[in-house]
């Protein structure tokens, strides 16, 4: 055996290869770094197979036929991948670990003519003069237009509606012409920088550029310009927000973020694993730690340690797929998979010994057919030709989708209930039949701002936009005006009835965006206080209040209470305050409350297999029953004897029917803002009446068609209802996407039960970290977030209504707004482009090093990611984070006569905050020494 060493060595990352033989036979057997996660060895043998066997022993199996081509791949698991090819050297067929197989074909021109998937309709392309000029799939046709350049100069839907595209004579795009006669417009310089664009709603946005091509400005709409500051070496290194505050950052040598300070001055540090450029610990600005973990041969996060010093433990198949997690409370779920990777087994261990487990059968596309519960109970999805989801049955409250041509839904059938949607030439909501068979009819301008919605062929209300913000709404008599700050906050809402004020309400911000007071004409003003850690703290006002928290985020003490100790907390899970203690089942779900002299006063929660809360036994002998529908949504509460039954626009109530009541609630598109409540069953006696709402979008007043106030609250900081000005009318709206349970005081808030009492949630969060690190918290602080769905909060003017596609969540049936993508150029606004070139002439692999190190410039070099953000075994990045070297395993597989490398020029598109990548492969024919 020949053998040598050829290393690459950066600061604070080395990599090394090593290997064998010589010329045409030369083979890389060995593949390191000097941190431990990172060690593979390569054993070939004549066949064209290599089996790579890495730091933590799995191994991996690649296989080449005679032109090199990869033809099979076995993962850690044992789970195989294959691929054929034509003789033209194109990719056929692909056939999954569990036997689906996709297929391509091709015309004789060697382009692509369908794309055939394992259960679904085909799609298929035709071309002039070698461009995509129709797509197709199933009954629907996208058509295409270009110009000689092969440029798209126009897009045709399926139902005949056609978005026009024109260029500059360097191929820019200048304009795009929408069906609703709509421009947006852009304006490029000589540089081929984005300088203007004019939207399709009228307003406009302005950026400029330093000498190095740099984002110094952008200007929005509104005239309100963000300035950027960038360092030596083209870090961002301070952003100054529209009204003055900055925030800055400081890098160490890698290029990662070390310090951030926040517009109030306040640091927060980053420190990172060695050699690893992972962050293992986050210093908060008032002192508090989380650190991190990356223990796998994957780089995968394997623990985490919060504030409070408890451990957050993640557990890896060797292919990467987590085998099970254990939270901070020490409850842990374990997974299993399919050989495709897709979830198979879901169990959940109870802290008693007791078990859950959760099955997933699935079709050869992957969709899930049968979801076995942990009861026994099944539910079952069936799907149409094209893939969409069309009945759910879990044998109590079915579940039916219907489509148009282009996956948009138009019925959605529930129980006795049914909607039904209709939608305009750009895609927009123009009709919606309700279930007790109400009409909305939703009118807006060129550019999609709404402008007015009627209801059963009357005027409900009107909208005024500018700059892409309300400016003013009409409700029956009454007269809303919206005024916003440099930074698109809302400053004030004032109302009037036919010229007459009637009442406002201010709003004031801290230079760190959180709320700092409210002067309101009609409740009196209010003052907030926040923690280093914007937690709040204080409220000063007609109503004052105060709170505490552990560093974890625990809300401990509110107003007079006594303020508990950390011991009252453990795996986040608040065992006592005040005189209320809290019990909780196997599975951290809240079980008993008991309260008052020697805690005789009890409250009992039952759940059902699935956590949802399905009983509630009150202190006085009050009883109440909740039931839910496969995708969890509550559909019906008894209490008492007294039944309520809900229907539900995918993730939003749409309407309640009980005892001699029948309502329907109406929301600002897209969003969980309610709009107004309709009283009354059927078009001929549902009586409109108009919410006001505050910042965060939560109700303050119900108004009726003359302006009558028929309902206001005043709140506590946590949504819990302090006083009822006025009662005409009930209103069970809190916070968006909740639902006020008077039984209980709690409020339903889609996925979990939330207790304004105490800020928290009775149940963990179902999905886990991907909701944040205390899995009982409501908001970080409830005057600036909002958590419409129960399961990860947001900033209100981000909680549009989510978009999904999997079983499991109603949003499998909300409008898919595109058909099939449109060919390549241009490149969609959002999205990177990668440009593959081929160099002109291969080098000599004693050579190739020190190309490497012309191409990357002046060190020190990184692992890490451009586009990504995560190291990269396969990569060798520059100091500025604009080249890279990329040669993995793919890369040293191939044949010697093929064997090739890549450099990377990677560019930062800062308008559309994507990273494109111009790819120059580099052949390194390895047949002479």
């Amino acid at each position: 055996m020949v053998a040598s060493n050829v290393s690459t060595t950066v600061p604070a990352a080395a990599f090394y290869w090593e290997w064998e033989n010589e010329g045409k036979l030369s083979r890389c057997t060995r593949h390191w770094a000097n941190f431990s996660q990172m060690e593979a060895q390569y054993a070939w043998d004549d066949k064209g197979s290599v089996t790579v066997t890495n730091a933590d022993g799995s191994e991996e199996v690649y296989t080449h036929d005679d032109q090199a081509r990869l033809i099979s791949k076995i993962d850690p698991d044992g789970a195989e991948h294959q691929k054929a090819y034509n003789d033209k050297g194109q990719l056929i067929a692909e056939k999954d670990p569990l036997g689906a197989v996709t297929e391509y074909r091709y015309d004789d021109n060697g382009l692509m003519t369908a794309v055939i998937p394992p259960e679904d309709e085909a799609t298929t392309y035709e071309y002039i003069n070698g461009f995509v000029s129709d797509v197709r799939r199933g009954k629907a046709s996208w058509k295409y237009q270009r110009n000689r350049q092969g440029d798209v100069t126009a897009q045709i839907d399926p139902d005949g509606n056609a978005t026009h595209y024109s260029y500059d004579p360097q191929g820019r795009l200048l304009e795009i012409r929408h069906p609703d006669g709509s421009r947006h417009q852009l304006g490029w310089n000589n540089l081929g920088q984005l300088l203007e664009e004019r939207l399709s709603d009228g307003g406009q946005r302005k950026y400029r550029y330093d000498a190095l091509g740099r984002q110094i400005t952008r200007q929005e709409e509104s005239g309100a310009i963000t300035h950027y500051q960038w360092d030596a070496a083209n870090r961002l290194a301070q952003v100054t927000l529209p009204g003055g505050a900055t925030r800055a950052f400081n890098y160490n040598a890698y290029g990662n973020v070390t310090a951030e300070r926040d517009e109030l001055g306040r640091i927060t540090r980053y420190e990172y694993a060695d050699n690893l450029h992972l962050v293992s610990r986050r210093i908060n600005p008032d002192g508090s730690q989380l650190r991190y973990r990356y223990d796998n041969s994957r780089l995968l996060l394997t623990e985490i340690e919060n504030e409070r010093g408890e451990h957050y433990h993640l557990d890896y198949y060797a292919n990467g797929l987590i085998q099970q997690e254990t939270g901070f409370d020490g409850r842990r779920t374990a997974y299993e998979y399919y050989l495709n990777g897709q979830l198979l087994k879901k169990t959940e261990f109870g802290d008693d010994g007791s078990e859950l487990v959760t099955e997933y059968q699935r079709d050869a596309a992957g969709r899930l057919l049968v979801k076995t519960l942990p009861d026994g109970e099944e539910i079952h999805y069936s799907y149409d030709a094209l893939g969409r989801l069309v009945n759910v049955d879990d044998g109590h409250w079915p579940l039916a989708y219907k489509y148009d041509l282009q996956d948009r839904l138009i019925e959605e059938h529930q129980g006795w209930g049914t909607l039904r949607y209709e939608y305009d030439s750009v895609g927009q909501l123009k009709h919606c039949r309700l279930p007790d068979g109400s009409k909305l009819d939703y009118r807006h301008q060129p550019g999609g701002q709404l402008s007015s919605i009627d209801l059963n062929g009357s005027r409900l209300t009107t909208h005024q936009f500018n700059a892409g913000r309300e400016q003013q709404r009409q409700q029956g008599l009454l007269l809303s005006q919206y005024h916003y700050d440099e930074q698109g906050r809302l400053q004030a809402h004032s109302v009037s009835q036919r010229d007459k004020h009637l009442f406002q309400r201010r709003y004031n911000y801290d230079a760190n965006g959180n709320l700092a007071g409210i002067d309101d004409s009609r409740k009196g003003n209010r003052s907030y206080h926040y923690d280093p850690l914007d937690r709040l703290i204080r409220v000063r006002g007609a109503m004052p209040e105060s709170f505490a928290h552990d560093p974890a985020g625990n809300l401990l003490g509110q107003n007079d209470l006594p303020v508990a100790n950390l011991a009252n907390v453990k795996g986040n899970r608040l065992l006592m305050q005040g005189d209320r203690h809290y019990d909780y089942d196997a599975y951290g779900n809240l079980i008993r409350e008991s309260r008052g002299t020697g805690q005789k006063l009890v409250t009992e929660y039952r759940y059902d297999c699935q956590h949802r809360l399905i009983g509630v036994s009150l202190p006085g002998g009050s009883t109440a029953t909740y039931k839910y529908d496969a995708f969890g949504r509550r559909i019906e509460k008894n209490v008492d004897g007294h039944n309520t039954e809900f229907l539900w626009q995918g993730e939003r109530l749409i309407a309640e029917s009980a005892e001699n009541r029948y309502r329907s609630y109406i929301y600002e598109p897209g969003t969980f803002r309610p709009l107004a409540m309709l009283d009354g069953e059927g078009p001929l006696k549902a009586a409109p009446f108009y919410y006001q709402l505050d910042h965060l979008g939560t109700p303050q007043e119900l108004t009726d068609y003359s302006g009558e106030i028929m309902w206001s609250a005043k709140y506590r900081a946590y949504g819990n209802l302090a006083a009822l000005d006025v009662s005409e009318i009930d209103n069970p709206l809190r916070f968006q996407g909740q639902y006020f349970d008077a039984e209980t005081g709690l409020h339903y808030n889609r996925h979990r039960y939330y207790n304004p009492g105490t800020g928290r949630f009775l149940t963990p969060d179902p999905i886990k970290l991907a909701g944040g690190l205390n899995s009982y918290q409501y908001v970080p602080n409830p005057t600036g977030w909002v958590d419409p769905l129960g399961l990860s909060s947001n900033c209100p003017d981000d909680n549009k209504q989510p978009q999904a596609a999997s079983p499991g969540s109603t949003t499998d049936n909300v409008v898919k707004q595109a058909g099939p993508s449109a060919p390549p150029e241009p490149p969609p606004i959002g999205q990177g482009y990668h440009n593959e070139v081929y160099g002109s002439k291969p080098v000599k692999p004693q050579d190739a090093v020190k190309r490497w190190e012309d191409f990357l410039g002046d060190g020190p070099y990184t692992n890490i990611h451009p586009r990504t953000g995560l190291p990269d075994n396969d990569r060798i990045v520059s100091a500025d984070g604009k080249r890279s070297i990329r040669y993995g395993a793919h890369e040293m597989n191939s044949k010697p006569n093929k064997h090739h490398y890549h450099e990377e020029t990677w560019t930062l598109d800062l308008i559309n905050n994507v990273m494109n990548v111009d790819n120059t492969v580099i052949r390194v024919p390895l047949g002479s020494k």
